[in-house]
């Protein structure tokens, strides 16, 4: 998944026909079986052909195909080893269109039956994918490997010819020490200045570093201060690890950094809405009443919210009642799923989005909150 497939999907002309559009969460801590899985998302596609008019045949059948395909893929090709936490199905078998975008981050599940493909939180993730680098190093040789949303690349490899040392005693054995010893902290400083060139180039978030503790101390000392605030954490792989191990790694900090996001998100906007210091609001009618004051920084939903509520048919003003819209007075129409509404206008507003599994905290104020810009 990346920018090129959002871009792609965009640009795709299906003469008129709609476009099925599945994201489908698949995070084995939520959904452990395969079979609940593939429930859930049969469910949601069958939906898909209630929202056509019989009488637009082409359109209709098209769908149907589209929900025929959806559920063969869940079946029979959807494969949740290494880091697949979320799917997302775009398909319109009238144009020939069928794509699955798989991500290493979970995603909502939501299904939208449209003119285009329904791309907000593909691209939403993309553009706030964070990225992974980790430098495996010893004495004389290095690794570095970026990663993002499940990709991971071999940057660079560092090898300096660092000598060996020998039995030999006395004078000549410490002058010997003294030059190994130079040589490894040219090395070091090779690598810490490669860490800050690919910083300056490729604007890695977290930084991890492992190898021989040593080494890793000695190298952390050599690392440019804004390098050495990414650190995320400091590990253990040989120098042999394959990308795949060294991906595992990354991807098991990036699911442990999401955990401690949603934890912390939860608290703060317990404490801050609780306190009314201004920096957070909690339950429905606040936290749609900031989005569209667009101040929201992080929005904060439980896992599974359900709400309904109104829309207005004129400025699109979103509310949990009324017939009439009580910024504008125009009449308002039911909106079945207004938590997906919220999530919407979040991921259009650039925030970010933390759907939380533990929710008891956040439950106590209507199950969705937000920390706000100001």
């Amino acid at each position: 998944m990346d920018r090129d497939v959002v871009r792609r999907l965009a640009e795709w002309n299906t003469g008129g026909l709609p476009v099925t559009t599945l994201y489908l969460d698949c995070d084995g801590r939520r959904y452990p079986r395969r079979g609940d899985l593939v429930r859930r998302g049969e469910d949601l596609a069958r939906r898909a052909c209630d929202q056509i008019d019989r009488s637009e045949r082409d359109a209709w059948l098209s769908v149907c195909r589209d929900v025929q395909r959806i559920g063969d893929f869940l079946r029979e090709e959807l494969q949740r080893k290494g880091p697949i936490r979320g799917v997302a199905l775009f398909a319109c078998s009238g144009a020939g269109l069928w794509e699955a975008v798989t991500a290493s981050r979970s995603l909502r599940d939501r299904l939208v039956v449209g003119p285009r493909p329904h791309l907000v939180p593909l691209e939403a993730l993309v553009e706030m994918a964070e990225s992974f680098c980790t430098a495996i190093v010893d004495r004389e040789k290095a690794r570095i490997f970026l990663s993002s949303l499940g990709e991971i690349e071999e940057v660079s490899p560092i090898l300096d010819d660092v000598p060996g040392r020998h039995d030999q005693g006395g004078w000549a054995q410490a002058r010997l020490g003294r030059h190994i010893e130079d040589h490894v902290h040219r090395h070091l400083k090779r690598v810490a200045d490669a860490l800050l060139r690919l910083h300056q180039r490729r604007r890695y978030d977290h930084l991890v570093l492992a190898g021989p503790e040593q080494a890793v101390a000695e190298l952390e000392r050599e690392l440019h201060d804004y390098v050495r605030r990414t650190i995320l954490d400091r590990t253990s792989l040989p120098l042999t690890a394959s990308a795949e191990e060294v991906l595992d790694r990354a991807l098991a900090l990036e699911m442990d950094l999401e955990d401690r996001r949603e934890r912390e998100a939860v608290d703060r906007v317990a404490q801050e809405a609780g306190a009314d210091t201004g920096r957070a609001v909690a339950g429905m009618g606040p936290t749609l009443a900031a989005l569209e004051e667009n101040r929201v920084d992080t929005l904060v939903v439980r896992d599974g919210l359900q709400a309904t509520g109104v829309r207005c048919s004129s400025c699109g003003h979103l509310a949990l009642d009324g017939r009439r819209c009580e910024v504008c007075g125009s009449p308002t129409e039911d909106v079945p799923d207004l938590v997906e509404e919220a999530v919407e206008a979040g991921l259009r507003l650039r925030c970010r989005v933390e759907t939380v599994r533990d929710g008891a905290v956040l439950d106590r104020s209507g199950g969705i909150g937000a920390l706000l810009r100001f």
